[in-house]
């Protein structure tokens, strides 16, 4: 801080301290504007120009005061927030400039003075969306500033969601969704990761169908899945998917429970989702097992397939005494079928209890409005009280699928009083 301190004096005094006569005129603008002294000697060890000693508090205030604050204690919890705003400014004022290698210099730049440029990066993909600017947000998706800044699944799975969400809303032509398509970043960072099941009928099934129809789009299996669930939300046949059990052990886990929870849809194929056991008892599979059952645990739900889901239950409960489940998404998924379990299996005060415990804030967002059917429904039928009631049938109003409708009709519909 005290460095940041040093860079805003050396801004409102209109030059770089760069010898001892700076230190000298300094000490007497400060003296000028303050009516306080600091000695340019002390200047001179603060700048590096004589044998640096701790820099005293009286100083550090002196300088605050210099700089337009009260104290250092004020500068210390106000200055980054302006830094912050000052830096938004200017990445505003470079992306209406419309010059992307210098906009991508100073994100390159910010990133080496060790700044988190997420949340940056999320701002100016949004705004190029909304203003349509696909070939700038293409230049940026190709750039080594994302290659080598967004790493973590953490910083990817951010950026996902809170770009996804953006295409909901948004009317994009054929050209553009081509255009958006080709970078490998937006397959894998927003298409693959904004998994957005509330619309498989809306724009999310234009990008699966786009991949599922280029030859060199290498997740295959993960888009064929979303297709054939999107054919059983709609009352359509669905699909025969099969992959061998040597590919199987080389895909993601997650991958590998949306494949199983594929055989779900589909009653004369439901035996074959319990195979998931050879995966997750095999000792050459080594990633964290208990990911697996992340998306049997939705379509469990989404088939009323009570078998699978005690099964789920009985597996995710021995993850849990392991202290396995890190991802508070996926608890909340856990918490939401064991109440829906118990609901359905008549254990009303289990089901209750469970169902206390889901905080819906901890849901994904890509997940989240599909997710509110079961959490609504569950609710409606536990408590049968007017708001979830009311919550229900606006959902079901607005709700896009035809099976749902029949879901709530045949599993969730209380009977009506005489």
């Amino acid at each position: 801080m005290e460095g940041i301190l040093k860079n805003a004096v050396e801004k409102k005094f209109g030059l770089e301290i760069s010898n001892r006569g700076d230190c000298e005129k300094l000490s007497e603008v400060i003296h000028e504007h303050t009516s306080k002294n600091i000695n340019y000697n002390t200047l001179r060890r603060m700048y590096g120009f004589a044998k640096p000693v701790k820099t005293r508090k009286d100083t550090l205030d002196i300088l605050s005061q210099y700089v337009g604050y009260k104290s250092y204690y004020h500068f210390a919890n106000a200055a980054p927030f302006e830094i912050s705003w000052e830096s938004r400014l200017h990445l505003y004022e470079l992306k209406d400039n419309k010059d992307p290698k210098t906009l991508l210099l100073f994100l390159e730049q910010k990133s080496q003075r060790g700044e988190d440029i997420t949340l940056p990066i999320i701002n100016l993909i949004r705004e190029f969306l909304l203003a349509k600017r696909i070939r700038e947000i293409n230049i940026l998706f190709d750039s080594d500033v994302l290659k080598n800044n967004i790493i973590t699944y953490k910083q990817k799975l951010i950026i996902g969601n809170a770009v996804g969400i953006l295409l909901r809303t948004i009317q994009l032509s054929k050209k553009e969704i081509n255009l958006l398509c080709k970078t490998s970043f937006f397959r894998a960072t927003i298409f693959e990761i904004f998994v957005d099941y509330s619309s498989l009928n809306g724009f999310y099934a234009v990008f699966a169908t786009y991949f599922s129809e280029k030859k060199n789009y290498k997740n295959k299996l993960f888009v064929s899945c979303l297709l054939n669930l999107r054919s059983f939300l709609n009352n359509q046949k669905i699909k025969n998917i099969q992959i061998s059990d040597n590919n199987l052990m080389e895909l993601h886990p997650i991958l590998i429970g949306r494949y199983f929870s594929n055989f779900l849809l589909t009653e004369k194929n439901q035996a074959h989702f319990f195979n998931i056991k050879k995966v997750a008892n095999s000792t050459t599979f080594l990633s964290p097992v208990h990911e697996i059952y992340y998306e049997p645990m939705v379509i469990a739900m989404l088939t009323n397939n009570l078998k699978a889901q005690l099964w789920l239950i009985e597996q995710i409960e021995k993850h849990l005494s392991q202290k396995a489940y890190p991802e508070p998404h996926y608890l909340e998924i856990y918490h939401l079928m064991k109440s829906f379990y118990f609901m359905q299996t008549g254990a009303i005060e289990e089901s209750k209890n469970m169902f206390e415990k889901i905080n819906l804030d901890n849901f994904i967002l890509s997940y989240k409005t599909f997710l509110l059917f079961f959490y609504y429904a569950t609710g409606y039928k536990l408590f049968q009280n007017q708001e979830l009631q009311k919550l229900m049938k606006n959902y079901l109003t607005k709700n896009p699928y035809k099976y749902l409708s029949q879901f709530y009709t045949k599993h969730i519909k209380l009977p009506s009083k005489t």
